[in-house]
């Protein structure tokens, strides 16, 4: 069976403070997130999407981009072995 499994997700780009690098079985990384605000009846809400680039050259893009900045990625939704927490495998940042 074919699971699909893509997403795309856009707001301000939010560098991690503390360890943003790291490295698991398929390789090197550095993560981030992506901020998304939105209002709900209780009040405004903010959202940080953790992302993880394997990629050199997509690792170059964001780091061009300064904290607060639009984004977009594109990207699959994955789990950690280790620690079962969800994150962005991105495949491509506009």
């Amino acid at each position: 069976m074919n699971w699909e499994n893509s997403v795309v997700i856009s707001g301000k780009v939010h560098f991690l403070k503390g360890q943003s690098e790291g490295e698991t079985g398929t390789g090197k990384y550095m993560q981030f997130a992506v901020k998304q605000e939105s209002e709900w009846e209780s009040g405004p809400r903010r959202d940080f999407l953790t992302v993880r680039v394997y990629d050199d050259a997509l690792r170059e893009q964001i780091l061009a981009k300064k904290d607060g900045e639009d984004v977009t990625v594109e990207g699959t939704l994955r789990s950690s072995r280790g620690s079962g927490v969800n994150y962005v495998r991105c495949r491509s940042v506009k």
